[in-house]
């Protein structure tokens, strides 16, 4: 277990502890778990239904990206695996869990997989922006809660806009790339331009205006349907909760579980949900029903991605053991070899 040597991971145990410690220092357990017995099941079950919705959503804008569109039901249980290993393992390993799965699956060099993943990733912060943008005028927030979203609103545009030129202007990257190898004899023999070429081509899709509008357009998809998952665990706690209380619970939330924290994000999550409704709604949530609504959209969350890539590794052929050992490098694998067996 190397990662038992990461000063990450003694970190993000220590941040969810600290974090667990904060969410849960005055509620009441007696109180907390009358109210997580007396939600309406049928709400729930509804969360459950739009959160597959949300997660076939995100398996179809993957395989657009990749321009693998017969690969649907693929990306979906290797979404699952990778919602798996993060669940269960540091560090978060599930998205080099899905890269190698999907990579495998769809016969595509590593790096290019891995690059429509990070294209997956600015997506998703863009939507979270649009999504706090359409929210906040509804909301009493402090203005540097405001600013904070501009700003990230803005980092987001700029690593789009990096991508793009990277993606537009390729040949004069490869050329760079080239001269590099050419200048410092340590890189020839690399194959550093075929793996240059591979992450490149994983980007190229932003280019193609049909690709990047439907990519788009899924990813609002999925997050609306992440925002109805949070509004019907709402309002299986209160009938009169707002949709745009659960778009704000679900944007803080998305943010906050950058930071490290212990595998699930177990800690930090309590702690962000629970201050994200009581916060800027403290006329409707206290400290003890916000942490009961957010202890239960995560055990929502964490039993279906869990059950999903179960399933996944199963439907894939795949073994947990042996997709841990090959993340960490412990032993050469086809996996690992799947960029150049393409060439």
């Amino acid at each position: 277990m190397t990662w038992l040597t990461s000063w990450r991971f003694w970190l993000g145990g220590g941040v969810s502890l600290f974090c667990l410690w904060l969410a849960f220092r005055q509620v009441p357990l007696g109180q907390l778990t009358q109210l997580i017995t007396h939600v309406h099941p049928l709400l729930l079950l509804a969360a459950v239904g739009v959160l597959l919705l949300s997660i076939a959503a995100r398996a179809q804008r993957w395989v657009v990206l990749l321009n693998q569109r017969e690969r649907l039901l693929d990306s979906f249980w290797a979404q699952g695996i990778g919602y798996l290993f993060t669940n269960i393992l540091p560090l978060r390993m599930g998205e080099p869990a899905r890269v190698l799965v999907m990579s495998e699956r769809c016969q595509l060099p590593l790096l290019q997989v891995a690059a429509s993943a990070i294209v997956e990733r600015l997506l998703d912060a863009a939507a979270n922006v649009f999504i706090l943008v359409l929210v906040l005028p509804w909301m009493q927030v402090p203005p540097f809660m405001s600013r904070v979203g501009v700003s990230f609103g803005l980092a987001v545009l700029v690593g789009m806009g990096m991508l793009l030129l990277v993606a537009r202007f390729n040949h004069r990257s490869e050329r760079l790339v080239q001269a590099l190898c050419a200048r410092f004899p340590l890189l020839r023999g690399t194959k550093l331009l075929v793996r240059w070429r591979e992450l490149i081509h994983g980007f190229l899709p932003l280019l193609q205006g049909r690709v990047a509008l439907q990519a788009t357009g899924w990813s609002l998809v999925a997050w609306a349907c992440s925002v109805a998952m949070f509004w019907c665990v709402l309002r299986a706690f209160q009938d009169n909760a707002r949709v745009e209380e659960a778009a704000f619970m679900m944007v803080a939330l998305s943010f906050a579980i950058a930071v490290p924290s212990s595998p699930g994000f177990i800690g930090v999550f309590q702690l962000i949900g629970q201050q994200a409704l009581v916060f800027p709604f403290g006329a409707k949530y206290n400290a003890a029903n916000a942490l009961a609504i957010t202890l239960t959209v995560h055990l929502t969350y964490y039993i279906v991605t869990t059950t999903l890539g179960v399933i996944g590794l199963w439907r894939m052929g795949e073994s947990f053991v042996h997709l841990g050992q090959v993340i960490a490098g412990r032993k050469a694998d086809r996996k690992t070899q799947v960029g150049e067996a393409v060439q």
